[in-house]
């Protein structure tokens, strides 16, 4: 037995040559990321919850129970502005898309690990500003104020959009 076995009861310690191979593994060498794809996102995340918004209140708003039955609000589907704004809303989701991709790949060329930001992009779109910012070491107040306001609007959508659900059966019955 040897003496660090007697000073940690019979455990060995991580001072121990089982532990320590005596080989140097540099720290990763990390470039600077450009943020432009970044703010680009920061801008249309929020853009396209509001069109979304705006678009299903129309649609709301035109159904009632006779132009159900008649079927006119399908009408409103088809007239230019709701179009509009499903076009658009289809345009800024595959922008979040490539700008998404675009920014992964340049944080990746900088030798930092992105398994967290893929996940962020595809479960959590809210949480994805403050895993990369604390992915880069970068400060953390503006984007977790950020992902703060963008939850808050995501909770608004859902609960208008519910409010007109619930409005629209409630005016059926």
């Amino acid at each position: 037995m040897d003496k660090n076995q007697n000073m940690n009861n019979g455990q060995q310690t991580y001072g121990d040559q089982q532990y320590n191979q005596n080989t140097w593994t540099p720290q990763e060498q990390h470039g600077p990321v450009s943020d432009i794809f970044c703010y680009l996102l920061l801008i249309i995340m929020p853009l396209r919850e509001i069109i979304s918004m705006i678009s299903s209140s129309s649609i709301f708003k035109s159904m009632t129970y006779d132009s159900i039955m008649d079927g006119s609000y399908m009408n409103i589907m088809y007239s230019g502005k709701y179009v509009v704004f499903s076009l658009l809303s289809y345009a800024l989701l595959a922008a979040f898309i490539i700008f998404v991709v675009i920014d992964i790949v340049k944080i990746n060329k900088q030798n930092y690990k992105i398994l967290g930001l893929i996940l962020f992009a595809i479960f959590l779109k809210p949480g994805y500003y403050v895993w990369r910012a604390h992915l880069l070491k970068r400060k953390m107040a503006f984007p977790i104020v950020y992902t703060v306001f963008y939850s808050l609007l995501i909770i608004a959508e859902i609960g208008f959009s519910m409010m007109q659900a619930f409005g629209l059966v409630m005016n059926m019955m």
